[in-house]
């Protein structure tokens, strides 16, 4: 078992965007993809929408992002099926299709889907004898056919363009008259003299012999066979992302997992980016913002169990992870005060980075009675005793904190009794180092 930081799942545009920013952070970081690098990128020839780039094959821009990544030290693993994923403690555990198993404080999915099936007799038949999913993949069997594309969006009419390269003629079987994909795919594609539209229509039958020689649609009421040797379906996608879990995660109707702004599941530690997750638009462009957003705030995340954990480690792994969420991180120069003595008490604090001296007044002006390093945690005693701050905190160096309110700290004490003794003992002790102000 090995144990790592950060484990991505998925090694297209997201996941290779989110391993560049883990490797510049110096995350210890893995990335593991079932296939080959590149995910859908692999899946579709040129891409024209990518800024800085007019034209690009995805398997180019997969080269690319993937070399970008492994320069700053990111291990990719292909070939690498993971299995499950399942929460233990601080951990994510997250098991292979070969038996072996890692740790990460947190996991960012990126696993994409699996392409909608027409569910008609012959297409699971005739799949690989005909029947493709990939036109970048299998197009180029097909030279001097005739062929049929089913679907209506921008991925039919993407493969589309691509197989005119190969087909005799192709014909673009819709269910609906309107497509949805892009006005300049539509025009591209529609307007070549080999391409025709067959819409309204459905596919009711895929048959042939050995291979596919012909396709039963259904128009207007009658139903219609068309000679083709190919058939390529590009009518949906089925994200997989939810069933890795043992536990549950929150999806849609349609299985994409949902998330907040920072691309946050329901389950502490665990993100979800691009084609996995609800959104608006599936682009490539989306999935690297998608990315960018999981891995900062992933970052963050782990930083802040690590010293939470360290200041208190008997607090359960549940209520540990459900109160880093809920910090902030606060930033003090040398010489500002962090919390400042007869104020109201209304949060607790954890030191994280810096260093910060406990100051409290008296007849004879302002004294030090301690000091704090990394580790230390204070503002404990104006929130259990329901009184106003009791000292002054000010940094004596560039100090960073991590900022708990007052429910969640509450929440922190009554997790474990160990916990409960270890605030109190604290207490004591610097009760006990201000002694009476005389």
């Amino acid at each position: 078992m090995a144990d790592y930081d950060l484990v991505i799942i998925g090694g297209g545009p997201a996941g290779l965007t989110a391993g560049l920013y883990a490797a510049r952070a110096n995350m210890h970081t893995v990335l593991f993809e079932a296939k080959d690098i590149g995910g859908e990128l692999l899946n579709t020839d040129l891409i024209e929408d990518w800024p800085g780039e007019e034209s690009i094959t995805g398997r180019e821009l997969a080269e690319k992002m993937g070399a970008h990544a492994t320069k700053f030290g990111l291990t990719i693993q292909p070939y690498s099926p993971v299995k499950k994923i399942r929460s233990e403690g601080d951990w994510k555990v997250v098991e292979m299709e070969d038996g072996t198993t890692h740790r990460a404080y947190a996991v960012i999915v990126t696993v994409g889907g699996e392409p909608t099936k027409l569910e008609v007799p012959g297409e699971a038949e005739f799949h690989g004898r005909g029947v493709s999913y990939c036109a970048v993949c299998d197009g180029a069997f097909f030279k001097g056919e005739d062929l049929a594309v089913v679907g209506g969006g921008d991925s039919a009419f993407q493969e589309g363009l691509f197989l005119t390269r190969f087909a005799k003629n192709l014909s673009l079987i819709h269910r609906r008259n309107d497509f949805r994909a892009q006005q300049i795919l539509q025009d591209r594609l529609l307007g070549m003299d080999q391409v025709t539209a067959v819409t309204p229509a459905t596919v009711k039958e895929i048959g042939g012999d050995t291979q596919v020689r012909w396709i039963d649609v259904e128009r207007d009421g009658a139903v219609e066979r068309i000679a083709v040797g190919g058939v390529f379906v590009f009518v949906g996608f089925k994200p997989v992302g939810r069933h890795l879990f043992d536990e549950h995660i929150d999806h849609d109707e349609n299985g994409y997992l949902l998330t907040d702004q920072y691309m946050r599941t329901n389950i502490p530690g665990v993100y979800a980016c691009g084609d996995t997750r609800a959104q608006l638009a599936k682009q490539i462009t989306t999935a690297v913002g998608d990315a960018t957003t999981a891995v900062l705030h992933a970052e963050r995340y782990i930083e802040e169990l690590k010293h939470v954990r360290r200041s208190f480690p008997e607090a359960p792994s549940e209520t540990l992870e459900r109160e880093v969420e809920r910090m902030k991180l606060q930033r003090f120069l040398a010489g500002q005060t962090i919390i400042r003595e007869g104020d109201p008490a209304y949060s607790f604090f954890i030191l994280t980075r810096g260093a910060a001296s406990v100051r409290q007044n008296g007849p004879h002006g302002e004294r030090e009675i301690s000091t704090l390093k990394p580790g230390d945690f204070f503002g404990e005693i104006g929130l259990l005793s329901g009184t106003v701050r009791n000292a002054t905190v000010r940094a004596t160096a560039p100090t960073e904190v991590l900022e708990l309110d007052a429910v969640g700290f509450r929440e922190l004490v009554e997790s474990s009794q160990a916990t409960k003794d270890r605030v109190q003992s604290s207490i004591e002790q610097r009760l006990a180092k201000a002694g009476p102000k005389t």
